[in-house]
C-alpha cells in the first residue's frame, strides 16, 4: 500500500490510503450479494401434494333463485315449501357443506333475505354464503 508522506518534511508517515481496501470490499459484497439468491436453493427435492378444485365444489350446495322467483337446488328446480326437505337431504348427504345462494341481479334482496330467513330457521345449514361476480380488474383480498 501506498503510504502518504506529511508534507511539513519531518518524515513521519501520516495515512495509509485504504481506497484499494475499500474498493475490494465492495467487489467482495456485489459478488455476494449476487450469489446469495442462487444459494437460497434447497438440494432437496420435495413432491407436493395435488389439490383438485372439483372437490370443493361438490362439498358446496348451491340455491339458485331465478328472476320468475323459481329456486333451484344444485339445478334442480324444487318448489319452494319442498326447499327445507330437499336441502335437508343434501345436508345429510354432505360433511359441513356450504350453502351458496346464487340470485339473479334483478332480484329484489327482500327476496333474498326471506330465502335465507327459511334456510336459516327451516333447515340444518350452518354455513350461508351469497354469490357475487368479481369486478373486472379487482384483485381478491389477501385471506388465509
Amino acid at each position: 500500500m501506498k503510504k502518504v508522506r506529511d508534507q511539513s518534511g519531518s518524515g513521519g508517515i501520516s495515512g495509509i490510503n485504504i481506497t484499494p481496501i475499500i474498493d475490494i470490499t465492495l467487489v467482495l459484497l456485489i459478488i455476494m450479494l449476487v450469489a446469495a439468491p442462487v444459494m437460497n436453493i434447497p438440494n432437496m427435492e420435495v413432491e407436493l401434494p395435488e389439490a383438485y378444485t372439483s372437490e370443493t365444489k361438490e362439498l358446496n350446495i348451491s340455491i339458485s333463485l331465478g328472476t320468475d322467483l323459481r329456486v333451484a337446488v344444485d339445478e334442480n328446480i324444487v318448489p319452494i315449501t319442498e326447499l327445507p326437505r330437499t336441502l335437508d337431504r343434501q345436508l345429510k348427504l354432505k360433511k359441513n357443506p356450504i350453502v351458496i345462494i346464487r340470485a339473479d341481479r334483478s332480484v329484489p334482496y327482500s327476496e333474498v333475505e326471506n330465502l335465507m330467513e327459511l334456510i336459516k330457521v327451516k333447515t340444518r345449514a350452518k354455513r350461508i354464503a351469497v354469490a357475487t361476480k368479481q369486478r373486472p380488474g379487482t384483485a381478491l383480498a389477501a385471506n388465509p
